[in-house]
């Protein structure tokens, strides 16, 4: 059956715009990979990708694509769990409610010419955690933040009883990537894209930091339902073939995506409420073994520390008298405050993703794919107590699917991933007494399954 390209459009934004997009953590916040294909290759796509979603991983490979038009979806399980003890907070062993979530992906690719082709992805991104909280109220009173280790905030354990009855984070990233690949020679393709953002965020549960003066102002910290963000960028990718087109080699680099802030959280993140998409950039080799068996290889390189939101230290669990890492000795200074320039992040590092994969084409009618995906966690040990908000702990990535050609124009593709679980254990600025912790008194933990499906049509 045959589609004219303007009905596939319509189809495209029709369904782009009305399907919720919340995603969890795979590669610290960001998804392995995009459609089932790549997916199930452990994420891989920068060098080799024929298909309608090209443009998520590699603007320039659209050019080896057809006229396609891909919608997926993706149920994904992120199991995920927190354990903390102190003197003054008790022990909190709680996991995660809500582990079941939906992902849809969807993408197109046109041919625009004999040596161009145009097309979009709509992706998504983000993360979730929601932990139940007892409302009882505590004999802890205010103290002013350069002494909290006596009256520390934690959101498990309500000082007030008006508090939430739960404690999380929700935040929800989709980008719209349009984009144009032109094939300068038969060996050498460029791409460019322009990247279109929303962000939408919500807190609850987190009101004793504000309550105990960490904020540069009263309120706007949490509690306030649905907040949003919006913003732009670009990409640009490159794409060159060699000995017969059987080696490709691909590079992508993708912009710093400016967001405007979440005004009604800017005493959580740092610089009033900023929370931009960090720069990355990826390297990927593709080698056709034999026409039935291609391997592909990604490198990718994360720049989460760009952000301060996410790059800024969390409390220094090393010195609790100094309770904000960045301003030792200034809590006074607004700005080392919750919402300040120098305000409590996450302490994310910058991560390098590897990833690999194979499909091997048995027949005209199947294809059967696999892979591993690693990167080393962006959470470092003394950096846990902010990150149960956040417990992106998952490294290694197994996957496996397949292809399978319904039709002449018709595709659908599996996949199914599972990450191992993975626990970091490390201190809290709240030892017995205020003191020092020797070791570790707190961890976070997650494991991940998905399982999904992609249906391309082509016209």
């Amino acid at each position: 059956m045959k589609f004219s390209f303007k009905k596939v459009l319509f189809c495209a934004l029709t369904v782009g715009l009305s399907v919720p997009a919340t995603v969890q953590a795979t590669n610290g916040y960001f998804l392995i990979g995009f459609g089932s294909q790549s997916r199930a290759m452990g994420g891989t796509g920068v060098a080799d990708n024929r298909n309608a979603m090209a443009a998520a991983f590699n603007p320039a490979t659209m050019i080896d694509s057809t006229n396609e038009f891909q919608l997926g979806a993706e149920i994904f399980v992120p199991p995920r769990a927190i354990k903390h003890e102190s003197s003054t907070l008790g022990f909190t062993d709680e996991r995660s409610n809500h582990d079941i979530f939906l992902i849809p992906s969807m993408g197109l690719t046109y041919e625009w010419g004999e040596n161009s082709v145009v097309g979009f992805a709509f992706i998504g991104a983000g993360l979730k955690t929601e932990y139940n909280q007892a409302s009882t109220s505590s004999s802890c009173t205010q103290v002013n933040a350069t002494a909290p280790g006596t009256c520390p905030p934690t959101v498990f354990n309500a000082l007030d009883s008006t508090a939430a009855r739960e404690a999380g984070v929700e935040l929800v990233q989709m980008q719209f990537i349009p984009s144009f690949a032109y094939k300068l020679s038969e060996t050498h393709t460029w791409g460019a894209s322009l990247v279109l953002a929303a962000q939408f965020f919500r807190a609850e549960g987190l009101e004793d930091f504000d309550a105990l003066g960490f904020t540069s102002s009263p309120g706007f910290l949490t509690g306030k339902n649905w907040d949003h963000s919006f913003g732009g960028g670009y990409r640009l990718g490159w794409l060159s073939k060699f000995a017969d087109d059987t080696f490709r080699v691909g590079i992508n680099y993708s912009s710093r995506v400016w967001m405007d802030e979440f005004n009604q959280y800017r005493n959580l993140f740092a610089e009033q409420g900023d929370f931009d998409i960090p720069e990355n950039y990826s390297i990927g080799f593709a080698y056709d073994f034999t026409p039935a068996v291609t391997v592909a290889f990604d490198i990718q390189r994360i720049r989460w520390s760009q952000v301060k939101s996410i790059g800024n230290p969390g409390p220094d669990a090393s010195n609790p008298s100094s309770f904000f890492s960045e301003c030792e000795g200034l809590a006074s200074d607004v700005s080392c405050r919750l919402g300040g320039s120098r305000g409590l992040g996450f302490g994310w590092v910058d991560q390098t993703v590897y990833k690999i994969g194979a499909n091997w084409a048995i027949n005209e009618k199947w294809d059967l794919r696999t892979g591993w995906n690693y990167g080393e966690s962006p959470i470092q040990n003394d950096q846990v107590l902010f990150n149960m908000l956040a417990p992106a702990t998952p490294e290694h990535h197994f996957t496996v699917g397949a292809g399978w050609a319904l039709a002449t124009d018709w595709q659908l593709d599996f996949n199914f991933m599972y990450a191992l679980n993975n626990t970091i254990k490390g201190p809290t600025a709240f030892g017995q007494g205020g003191a020092i912790v020797e070791g570790s008194n707190a961890s976070i933990a997650m494991k991940q399954y998905s399982l999904g499906a992609s249906l391309g049509i082509k016209f």
